[in-house]
Order: structure tokens, then sequence, then C-alpha cells
């Protein structure tokens, strides 16, 4: 606790007094002449200075000053007040006193426009030149008490010296009055902590005795039937009728507690009692509960309004800063401060200056916000959770502080440093600054879900946004503990429906707080606007934040609602001197129950947290990323932080994982933590995720308790958000590059080593060669820039055995290279290549021809020594629009080119350049989609809004109109298993065809995808069931997955940000058994993990069907054997599928050649459960059902299984798990 915080009118020892009274025995119209004086010391100048006690008048010297507040005899009604300075001391050194400047609304900052006030700043006098100011008497609990400002500090600005007068004298001259001794009497508390509260705030305690036959003057009796001599109350709940009810086991617990309590209902005081409207009546009847149970053994303390202002009516008053006027601020010390009138004009405008304004609260209020019962049961609920639970957020205090002004600069964070030093040095502070960059919406909200007891704010606010939460983000909050939040802003306690009511919400933001789920219990705040000072720590509502919590802590049992009053006793003298502080007094409310004590910190309390933690699939398939089906580990550091008490018996528990997962291993217990400790590395929670689930990122919820080394007991849930991305980006891409792209990755053997590496071309030419694990293992550059805009072709073109890279671009060369980066030729067309060149053997001698299009319309075939072809260049009269093919038509062993132009003619070309016989055919239509070669020779193109198909004779087949423009070509595979292929391809409005060779659609299609494509689609089985499937990709990389009768796959579609897509290819990147797709985009190369098996139907997997570019049939490969399939390049065995099961899953495995196999089941022990095969296979992809049984036939029980595939080569094991 810090002692200089506490104001010297409370700091007896510090005074002197010499007190003494001259009584007049005159009788004179029923009346005593009295008077009163009272001798002090002035508090030393340096202790007043620390105390915060400052002159604040705008453009004047922040000079402090000393509020006085001097008990009267009992009956005493002042008439004249005098004081008298004496015994000046000059005090030592020049002295600089900082100016008040004008105070501005927290919500509303402003360039401070203060100017100095030129009568003080310009006279060479000590200021002030008054001594005091008399500010009237207020009575509290019956004490008259006369409020004094007295300034026994003189200084002077020319000269900067100041004075300090030592001795003060104050003489009080009145009467004694017979009314007024009974009014004091009926209003009268005597008990022990009303005297104590009452030594608080007065200067002569030793008076108190004059009040000692006071009862003798006491004249109250009940009003109303409402009030029970018999039962007195510490505390009142004033509720609605219909929510009367809902208090019964609240109350219940408040009388158990200690704290006898009962609710009435404002039906039954509306009825009881009189008033000019309900909130008068309510004010009555709590005056008259007061005062009939003020003398006895349990005095009424405090009183909670339960509910809105709805249910229980609220009372605005008068408030004036300068321009600024609310004629209807709620205030709820209306219903606490019991004597006065609050309207002594009549004109229904309460709270004026001249309206006789009680200050002083006789009791300690508090109001439940709420209207439903599901709201009260919330505020219920967290408070008794408050109460009953001593928990790790008891140590926990946040300050909160943002920007509050920038000319000049102002800090909300140097306000709560002020406000640090009045709570106790025990608990642990944290701070979340905009000064220091550590503030946020987002932080605020974890700050609150994660637990705290004292919660303080200094910043902006309204109605329905308070530290960057509203009512939706509050209403998101799940934290299990709850403190109690004061904040200085503006309007987040405005529970009129004047202000909130309009504006949508309804409620404010306060009361969201306190009525949410989560949040808080209890909520200090303005129901209209709160004051600072910019430049300056010396704001208004920081005056009674400070008061607050010095309140607070002063005594170890202070309640909430307490510690408002001590803030507002304490800021009395300048809310009577300044109107803004006036304005502060009124408006300060407390949401929630007054009689709840604040808990302290507790220094053997552990405080756990999730330092770290990572996942790992170490169970699935180990490649690093998270994929549907996959057994995950959870590891997760829990640490015990340092300075705090040891832990004992910590659990670890997850919760909030994706809809059908199954937990593994669901928890684990740590014996003990000690102070600073970690969690052991090897402990982990894990559980399998669903099969069916989608891609994106997931949150789950890791949930750390622990008992108390002491009472063990639980020391509260702490709950921690982990996510993970469950993906199908492969953990070790994307790969980036300084330069962008447009062409396929390649992706072959390139070192030799029996792995398949990726090589990537950026549009200035650069190579990049990558491993499987993007690790970049070479490359090379050209002194040229060429300018590619599409994707080069991949073969041996200097006959030597190796292949060779071929590339054309805008600089107009047709360039071969080695992968060794030498130039084998560079052919300069003297016009752009904007396509991809072709290889093929046109003349039949072995060797490939490189083959382009220039934009003049020319077509190029180079033999491997760079020479042209006889017969080319070939003028087409017009340039290409799509990539070009070449495949032979005729059988005859030569191959011919294939060519559509932006004219809207499709040519063939011969190896000697002639055009073939039937050709070139005018499709009426610019050919956009490039042309592709069927296994029957015949040719489909894409002609603006048409897909075209002719026979190899240039005889048209069909011409079938489209919903747009084919831009990118078809792609071929049977689809329905008729032996003949069917076509595959889109269009510019997002539209995916399946057509037959007679242009009919399948059933299901055209799909409309939604999507712009920039690339053609793959084919290839990806369900398993022996029949292609599409996989395509969009121009963001995301991938889409449709069966034949346009279904979408499960799973899909899979969305990435990866803008930019270039031509995938479908390969076995890791020699592993599993399906990748390896794409450029943009800047780079992307590998996503399809999670499907290699499987032998895989028609077209590569950008124009191989990597010559040919764009036919014939070139992939695939209709080379009869069975019209891809033998398997290694043995692999699949993950089986359904995994978790129950009771039967398939597993299936592919075979590289004809081997002998064994596949048999395990358990964790590593025993031998059941023989599934054992026997010769033919090379190719097999599969079988196991239900679940061991080799007897007898069910299995739920848990881990191994599944263990035996070859010649070796053996393969995956892990499946049995749940029951």
């Amino acid at each position: 606790m810090h002692d200089n915080m506490h104001s010297p009118i409370i700091q007896e020892e510090s005074m002197k007094f010499n007190t003494f009274c001259l009584i007049a025995l005159m009788l004179l119209m029923g009346s005593y002449l009295a008077a009163y004086q009272v001798h002090l010391e002035a508090p030393d100048f340096a202790l007043q200075q620390q105390n915060k006690n400052v002159l604040i008048q705008a453009g004047e010297p922040m000079l402090p000053y000393y509020p006085v507040n001097v008990l009267l005899p009992f009956g005493l009604d002042a008439a004249e007040v005098q004081v008298q300075l004496s015994n000046p001391v000059l005090q030592s050194g020049r002295m600089e006193f900082p100016m008040a400047r004008n105070q501005q609304p927290v919500s509303l900052p402003g360039a401070d426009t203060t100017v100095p006030n030129r009568e003080v700043y310009e006279s060479d006098s000590f200021w002030p030149g008054k001594d005091y100011d008399y500010l009237g008497t207020q009575m509290q609990r019956g004490y008259n008490i006369a409020i004094l400002n007295i300034y026994p500090y003189k200084y002077n600005p020319i000269s900067k010296e100041l004075i300090t007068y030592t001795d003060i004298s104050i003489t009080i001259e009145g009467s004694r009055n017979d009314q007024l001794k009974s009014l004091q009497a009926n209003m009268l508390r005597s008990d022990a902590k009303a005297i104590s509260e009452l030594k608080q705030m007065i200067v002569n305690p030793e008076n108190i005795g004059s009040y000692s036959q006071s009862s003798l003057w006491r004249t109250h009796s009940p009003k109303s039937r409402l009030i029970d001599l018999s039962q007195p109350k510490s505390m009142i709940v004033i509720t609605a009728n219909h929510a009367a009810g809902w208090w019964d086991e609240y109350v219940a617990w408040r009388c158990a507690k200690g704290v006898s309590t009962a609710v009435y209902t404002t039906n039954e005081i509306y009825a009881a009692y009189t008033g000019e409207d309900n909130a008068a009546k309510v004010r009555a009847f709590i005056q008259d509960a007061y005062q009939s149970w003020s003398n006895s053994a349990t005095p009424l303390e405090y009183v909670i309004l339960g509910g809105d202002d709805e249910l229980v009516p609220e009372r605005g008053a008068y408030g004036r800063v300068g321009g600024t006027i609310d004629t209807r601020m709620p205030t709820d010390i209306y219903f606490s401060n019991l004597d006065g009138n609050w309207n002594a004009n009549q004109n229904l405008i309460y709270g004026e200056p001249n309206d006789q304004v009680d200050m002083l609260p006789e009791v300690h209020i508090g109001r439940f916000p709420a209207e439903t019962a599901a709201e009260f049961a919330n505020m219920f609920r967290k408070t008794m959770h408050y109460v009953e639970n001593d928990t790790y957020s008891n140590n926990i205090s946040i300050m909160f502080g943002e920007n509050l002004n920038n000319n000049p600069l102002t800090w909300g964070g140097d306000y709560k440093d002020e406000v640090v030093l009045c709570i106790p040095d025990d608990y642990d502070f944290y701070t979340m600054y905009q000064r220091d960059g550590t503030y946020g919406s987002i932080e605020v909200w974890n700050a609150i879900n994660n637990g705290a007891n004292v919660m303080n704010h200094m910043g902006h606010a309204n109605e329905n946004v308070l530290m960057g939460q509203g009512s939706s983000s509050i209403g998101r909050l799940e934290n299990t503990e709850y403190g109690f939040l004061y904040t200085q802003g503006c309007y987040p306690a405005a529970f009129d429906q004047r202000t909130s009511g309009a504006n949508g919400e309804g409620e404010s933001v306060g009361e969201h707080f306190v009525t949410a789920a989560g949040g808080v219990f209890a909520f200090i705040g303005n129901t209209r606007y709160g004051w600072y000072m910019p430049g300056s720590t010396e704001g208004p509502s920081q005056f009674f934040d400070r008061e607050y919590f010095i309140g607070l802590y002063e005594d170890t049992d202070t309640t909430l609602g307490e510690a408002l009053t001590y803030s507002r006793v304490h800021n009395l003298n300048a809310s009577l001197q300044w109107d803004v502080m006036r304005w502060c007094y009124y408006q300060i409310v407390l949401f929630g129950d007054p009689s709840i004590v604040a808990k302290r910190a507790d220094h053997t309390m552990p405080l756990l947290s999730l330092e770290s933690y990572y996942f790992s699939d170490i169970e699935g398939d180990n490649d690093g990323s998270i994929n549907p089906g996959e057994i995950l580990r959870f590891y997760p550091t829990i640490k015990n932080a340092e300075g705090w008490g040891g832990a004992e018996n910590v659990t670890v528990t997850l919760t909030g994982l994706p809809e059908g997962s199954v937990m593994v291993n669901d928890n684990y217990v740590i014996p003990y933590l000690a102070s600073g400790e970690t969690s052991p590395e090897d402990l982990f929670l894990s559980f399998q995720l669903p099969q069916s689930m989608s891609y994106g990122e997931f949150h789950i919820n890791l949930t750390i308790d622990a008992q108390h080394p002491q009472t063990h007991l639980s020391i509260g849930t702490r709950t921690f958000t982990a996510s993970f991305a469950a993906t199908l980006i492969d953990n070790r891409f994307p790969w980036d590059c300084l330069h962008s792209s447009t062409s396929s990755p390649i992706v072959y053997d390139f070192d030799s080593d029996e792995q398949l590496e990726i090589l990537y071309q950026d549009v200035f030419g650069e190579v990049y060669l990558l491993q499987n694990n993007a690790e970049q293992f070479g490359g090379f550059n050209f002194d040229e820039n060429h300018n590619l805009m599409r994707s080069s072709a991949f073969g041996d073109v200097n006959s030597d055995g190796t292949p060779d890279l071929v590339f054309a671009g805008r600089a107009g060369e047709l360039t071969a290279s080695t992968l060794e980066g030498d130039i084998i030729f560079s052919y300069d067309s003297d016009s752009p290549f904007l396509f991809t060149p072709v290889l093929a053997d046109l003349d039949a001698d072995g060797s490939y021809e490189a083959i382009g299009v220039s934009l003049d319309g020319k077509v190029h075939a180079l033999k491997g020594d760079g020479s042209l072809l006889p017969g080319f260049p070939v003028d087409l009269g017009s340039p290409n629009a799509s990539e070009i093919a070449a495949a032979d038509l005729d059988g005859d062993g030569f191959y011919e080119i294939i060519v559509g132009t932006i004219n809207g003619m499709l040519h063939v070309i011969d190896h000697q350049g002639n055009p073939r016989a039937g050709f070139p055919v005018n499709l009426e239509g610019a050919v956009k989609g490039a042309p592709l070669v069927l296994e029957n020779n015949r040719i489909a193109v894409g002609a603006e809004r048409k897909m075209v198909l002719l026979e190899p004779n240039g005889e048209i087949v069909f011409s079938k109109n489209l919903s747009s423009v084919c831009n990118i070509g078809a792609v071929a595979g049977d689809f329905d298993l008729d032996g003949v292929n069917d076509l595959v391809f889109t269009t510019i409005n997002g539209m995916l065809y399946l057509i037959d060779q007679e242009g009919n659609d399948f059933s299901g299609f055209p799909v409309n995808v939604g999507a712009s494509f920039t690339s053609p689609p793959l084919i290839a089985d990806l369900t398993g069931d022996n029949y292609p499937d599409i996989l395509i990709q969009n121009y963001m990389s995301s991938v889409y997955a449709y069966d034949r009768q346009g279904n979408m796959l499960p799973g899909f579609p899979f969305q990435t940000v990866y803008n930019g897509n270039t031509p995938g290819t479908l390969a076995d990147l890791d020699g592993d058994g599993w399906m990748k797709l390896v794409c450029g985009y943009s800047t780079g190369v992307v590998v996503i993990n399809l999670r499907i098996p290699m499987r032998n139907k895989m028609p077209w997997t590569v950008y124009r069907g191989r990597l010559l570019r040919q764009g036919s049939v014939s070139s992939t490969g695939y209709v080379s054997n009869s069975d019209h399939t891809i033998p398997p390049l290694q043995t692999t065995l699949a993950q089986n599928y359904p995994n978790p099961f129950n009771p039967s899953t398939t597993i299936s495995f592919s075979l590289a050649k004809r081997d002998k196999v064994a596949l048999n089941i395990y358990n964790l022990r590593g025993q031998l459960v059941n023989r599934l095969m054992a026997r010769e296979l033919d090379a190719g992809t097999h599969s079988l059902v196991f239900d679940g049984t061991d080799s007897s036939g007898r069910p299995l029980a739920s848990g881990m299984y191994f599944y263990r595939l035996q070859t010649s080569e070796g053996s393969l094991t995956k892990r499946m798990l049995l749940i029951k």
C-alpha cells in the first residue's frame, strides 16, 4: 500500500487540534446562538503536493490547496464561517507550477486553447488573494459538516516564490436549531462502521461526542408496512414484480455471507409511497428504510437497484461544464444520498447547484442493469463465482491506456501509471498501453478472456464501444474468471434509453460487460462524458479514479460500493468548487453488488500459462502438414510463472476440436510444477481429425487447471487457444523467387538420384532447380532477357541422351539449352513468341525438332543444331491465339503441326511446311482454345464461343455452342470407360464442361464453378473407383475436384491465395505413393498434398499431356497398354479409409511388379492379431476390406492397430484406429 497517496484530511497524526466551543446561552426564537472554532496546522507543502489536491481553474497555476471538512456540533446550524491564516513561512528556492488547462471530454479530444490568466501571471503579488472558500454544509448519516477549501499556499508567479501559512483558525457561527436536531437524529447512525467512515473525512473527530444524546430527538417511525422494525436489513434490493423471484438464490447467498438482504418490488413501493414520479417514490422508500433501521444493530448500508431503467427508474440530473450541458444525466446517488431536496426550485430539473442537493451518501449503491432472467442469472453467477473461488485471477491487475490527445500529446498510460500506485504492490501488474505499443482491441479481448481481478482503463469510449469491444465481441467472451473494470471513458455506463436506446444497440457497452455470460462481474464507469486535462494527469475523472482505489485498499475488507463512496467523499470539496468535478461526482455508477469485497492477491497461488505449442503428424504421414484424417500430437509447453506459488496436479485437456474428431490421448497430469518451471517436453495430447473435414484454419481450446498447494482446491481453469491449419499445402512450400513467372514447373529426376525434382523458370528465363523439399540445389541464367510468356518444352534436342530445355519469349528468340545452362541454339525470328514451343520428330529422323509460332504468324521448325527444317518458316497470314499441337495424324511416321489463328483458321502443316489436305478450315472465330489431338487423331479446338471437333481430314464432326469463350483448350479422358476419350474444358465465365465426341454433355455438366481459370484441367482417378475425375485450379491456385457426374469431391474446394496460377503436374513427388499437385504461381512454386494415393488411371497429368507439350493423347503414353493404365512406379501402402473406422475399413496398396505379398494386423505391443493376405499378386493396385476382427473372427477392442505390407523389397507399415 502506498501511504503517500492518502489525503491529509484523514491523516490525523499530521494535524494539531485545539477545539473549543463558545456557546451564548441566550434563547432567541427557539434557537441557541453558538460559535465554534477549530485550530489546524496546514499540511506540509511537499506532502500536499503528493496528495494531488490542486487548483484546476483553467489558465491559473495548479497550486495545492487544503480541503477541510469540519464536523459541526449536534444541532448547530452554521450561519457564518471565517478562516484566518497566520505564521507565514517563505519556502526556499524558486518554484514553478504548471498551468491548468481547459478540461476536455475524453472522447472529444481537441487542440488545447487555454491561455494564461493575465491577472494572475502578470501580477507581482502572492496568489490566490483569498484565503478560503466556504462551500456550505452537507449532512452524512445525520452528521452536519461544514465544507471549506483553504488556501494556505500563496504563490508569486513573477518572483517564483511560495509562502506557506502554517496555522489555520476556523470560526463558525450559527445557532442551535431544534428542527435540525430532529432531522439529524432521524438520520443518525452511530455504529462503529459509520463512525469509522466519518472519521476519514473530517478534521475534528473529537466532536463526534456532541452527538451522543441525539437519540432524544429521534421521532421517525416507518411510513409503510413494508418496513419491519423487527427485521432490519443491511442491504435491500429493489426490482420489478416479475423479477423478484429471480433474486431468491442470490439473496439467500448474501444472507449466508452475513449481509442480511431483502427484496422489495417497485409495484409495492409505488403503492405505498408518494412522490412526483416513480423515482421519487423509490427514493422515499429507501429514506424510510434507512431512517427506520439507522439506530438498529443492523443499519441499512447497501442498496441494489435491481434492474435496468425499464425495471427500476433512473434519475437524470443537471450537469454543466462550460457550454456542455446535460439536464438528464443518470445519477444513482439520487437514491443513496437521502437528505436534501434535489429539486428545491420545483422545475423538475434535478441536481442544479441551487437545488439543495445532498452530496454525501448515506448508503452505498449499485445497480444490476439487467432485464431478462438470463442476464440476471449471469450477474448472479459471476458475482458468486468471484466471491466463492480463490483462483489465479485474484493476483492479476491490468491497466489499459489509450492515446488521449496529440496536441498536446497526452497518454492514458500516464494516467494509469498513477493509479497503479494506489493499488497494493502484491498484485501481478500488466499494462496494455497505446503509448508502449501493447494496446489493441484483440489484445484487450484476450486479456479479459484470460481472466483478471482488477482492471482499469483510460481512453475513448461511447455507448457502444469500450477498449475496442462492443456487444458482439463481449458476447463472444468465454472467460470463467471474472473481475471488475473501472473506466474513465465517455458514456459506457449510459444505461438510460435516452442515449443507448436511441442508437439501435439498446444497452450500453458497460451493461453488456456485466450481463453477458463472460466479461466482468462488476463495472464502474460514466453515464456521460469522462473528463481529462490535456498534457497533464490532473483530470477530473482521474481524481475519482485514484481515490476509488485508495479507498478500496485502505482497509482489507472494503467493498466496491464503499470504495465508490470514499472516492466521492474525498472529491466532495472539489465537486462543490468546480462544475466539471460536480459532473463527474454525479455520473459515476457501479454496475454490481455494492457489498462485494475486492479480493486481495494470494502469494501462494500458482499462475499457469501456455508458453508455446506445436503440432506433430508423426502418427500420420509425418510430412509436417496437417491433413484430414490424420492423428495429431499436440505438444504444449505449460509454464508456472516466476514468483508465484507451486502448482499441484496440473491437468491439461483439449476441447473445441473440429467436429468428428476423436481423442486418442485426451489429458495428462503433471504432479507438481514449481514456480518458474515448465512442463516436460515429451508430454502430449493426441487426437484424430475426421477424414471428411474441410480445410482451413482451426482453433482448439487448451484448458489448464491445478490444485492450490495449501488449500488443495482448484486454482481456476485457464483456457488458451491453439490454432492449426488443415491444409493441402506441403509444409515445405511455397518456394518464392525474386521474379514473376507464367510457366508450368517441370517435374523430373534432374540429378538421377531416383527422386523427382522441380524446375522453375521465371519471366527472364532464369532457371531454378529445387529438391522435393523446396531447397534449391542448382540453376542458371542467361545473358539476355527472354521475357517468357508461357511454359517451356522439355526433351532431348541435341540427341545426347539427356533432356534439354526449349523456350521462347517476347524477345523473339527460340532457345534450346542444356540443364547446365549451355546454349544449344538461339534462333532469332525477328518477332515475339507468345506461346509455348513444342518438341516433335517432324521428319522421322529420330530427333526432336523445336516448333514455335511467332507473332507475325510464321511457323518455325528448327533442327537440333538450330537450323530451319526445309520448307520453314511457314507464313499463316495471321498470328496464333493459343498453344499449338503436334501429332502424326495419318500414321505415316511424320508429325504434323496444328495451329489455330486469330482470324479463325485452323491450319495443319506437314513436316515440309505444306498444308495438309482439307486444311486450313475456317472456324469462324478466333481459335483461343488450344488444339487437342485425340486417340483417333480427331482435333478438338475452342473457337470463340464454340467447341469444334474435326476429323484428321478437316471435316467438322460437331460445332458445339458454349456459354462463353473457351480460352484454354480441352484435355482428354475416357470418363464412361467405353474406350473413347471424352473432352474436358472450361470457359472464361467459370463453366466446366465434360462432353463426348458427339458433342453431348455428360449428365451433371456443365458445372458453374464460379471461378476464373488460367490453366487447363488435369485428369486422374481421385476416388479409387477406376473412373477418371477432374482436377482444376483457379487463378488463385485454389483446387476444385469433380467426378464424372459433376459432383464436387469431398474435401474440395481447397482454397488458397497464391494468385497467378500456372499449369500444374500430378506426380508422386516424394516417392511415397501419394499424389501431389505441383503448380506455379506469380512468384514461385507451391506443392499441394492431395492426400490421394497414386493410381493407375491417370490419363492427363501434365500440361499439354507431356513435357514435349505436343497436346495429343498419343504423347501421354497412356494408351500404350490395353488396360488404359499406367503401372505404378513403386510399391506403396495407402492409408486405410475410413479412419477411424467401425466396424470395417478398406486397405489399398500398389505393386510395382508381380510379387509375393503378406498383409498383417498388429496391436500396439507388436503382437500379430490377424493375417489378411499371403499370396502372389500382379503389379497394379489392390485392396481388401478389414472387418475389425482377429484371426479367430472375434471383434477387436477399440484402440490403435498397425497394418503391415511385406514384399520382396521390404515392408511398409501404417496406423489405424478402431473405435466402438
